[in-house]
């Protein structure tokens, strides 16, 4: 007898599962840009507090003129992979660039940031992928923090080594594992700023003991890179330990308000090593030429864009400030552009969220499964391009829903 083809599938009885529990996100349509901080979704004009435009330039005009230059001279497309058809002059030459904005010995560039990690992470640890070679001595170990963003996840659990998960920002914990694992290669990953508490990892404690147990640190600063630093150079900068660090990964999508990531590595040896076995790096096209053109605007503006960066870490911490003092519990550093307050259960973050939105603010709700349950809360974000008066206007309305809700 063959089986009702009305049945739900699987497939659908997970999709009404997380509809009926109200966990399907409901995605809206941005006309034009959704760079700036007043956006339009399905016709309702919305101030927008959850964009990782940290320095207002994916709208830059300058960036915009490079880009279409890059265009006119490059075409649209690089044709195919790198290693296949040759590389271009342009991410040669933006390759350089960035490993002398941030002293390191080289740079590689990958379509993605997500990429940018797959293709690295177990490649410094994993044996060499080919064939076995006399210098082989097993699998290495991986220490990743657990609230590593989802892409060093993945990419740790495709490697071959053991996987380590440390609690977030415990040192006592990180050195117990380390301990354990005193033989063979050993990598601690963890990201520079955590994307959804908004808080440093504690880098210069993981560089001493990086030190003492003869492990490689790889960062992944997608939320640091631009925004910190004395150039926009990014966490590790930051904090001082920027040569303790033996890859800094990031994103170009985020304060660089472009597409693609890259990561900068401090031996250039290893660099050399990634380029012939990093996966996503051999197997994928490179970023758009135009999009290069335009994100080596994007880096002389960021050379010089302390003005910037200072409006945006302004706007966030009298936005944190504020909030506080209202009786929120807000996650993270003060000079962080990631503002998240709790808002104590699910159900008061999907309606703290769409009441902000009856009143023209964009900020959706962040819970299961990218938080824990309990820990649901708005994350909320600052760029330059905002005016005091748009986060007064959110401030107003955070205070007056906050007391209808009774969380302040």
């Amino acid at each position: 007898m063959s089986k009702n083809k009305t049945t739900p599938s699987y497939f659908e009885k997970v999709i009404q599962l997380l509809k009926s529990e109200k966990l399907y996100p409901d995605i809206g349509v941005v006309s034009g840009p959704s760079s700036q901080p007043e956006i339009i979704i399905n016709g309702q004009k919305l101030v927008t507090f959850c964009s990782n435009n940290y320095l207002g330039l994916a709208n830059n005009e300058e960036v915009k003129k490079a880009v279409i230059s890059g265009l006119n001279k490059y075409g649209f497309g690089s044709a195919s992979t790198r290693l296949l058809s040759g590389t271009l002059d342009i991410q040669v030459d933006f390759e350089t660039a960035l490993a002398s904005f941030y002293g390191f010995g080289d740079s590689i560039t990958f379509s993605s940031g997500y990429l940018a990690n797959i293709g690295v992470i177990r490649m410094l640890v994993d044996p060499f992928p080919y064939f076995p070679t006399p210098f082989d001595n097993g699998n290495g170990v991986i220490f990743s923090d657990e609230l590593n963003h989802a892409s060093m996840v993945e990419a740790a659990r495709l490697s071959k080594a053991e996987r380590v998960i440390y609690k977030h920002n415990d040192m006592d914990d990180l050195e117990k594992g380390l301990i354990r694992h005193k033989n063979g290669r050993k990598l601690i990953i963890t990201d520079g700023i955590f994307s959804m508490d908004g808080d440093f990892a504690n880098l210069v404690s993981i560089s001493r003991l990086a030190k003492d147990y003869n492990a490689l640190i790889f960062v992944d600063d997608s939320h640091g890179t631009g925004v910190l630093g004395p150039n926009g150079e990014g966490t590790a900068h930051q904090l001082g330990v920027a040569d303790n660090i033996d890859v800094i990964m990031g994103s170009f999508t985020k304060a660089w308000g472009g597409l693609g990531g890259f990561t900068v590595i401090k031996n250039k040896t290893i660099a050399d090593y990634l380029r012939v076995t990093a996966r996503s790096y051999i197997f994928s096209d490179p970023i758009l030429p135009s999009t290069v053109a335009g994100l080596i605007k994007t880096l002389e503006i960021i050379k010089h864009g302390s003005g910037l960066r200072q409006k945006t870490l302004s706007n966030a911490k009298y936005l944190r400030s504020e909030l506080k003092k209202m009786g929120y519990e807000v996650l993270g550093a003060d000079n962080i552009p990631i503002i998240p307050p709790l808002l104590g259960s699910e159900k008061n973050a999907i309606e703290f969220s769409r009441r902000l939105k009856e009143v023209g603010i964009f900020a959706p709700a962040v819970r299961r499964p990218a938080v824990t349950e309990g820990r649901e809360r708005l994350r909320l974000t600052t760029m330059s391009t905002h005016t005091r008066f748009q986060i007064d206007f959110l401030l107003e309305q955070m205070y007056k829903i906050g007391k209808e809700l009774r969380i302040i």
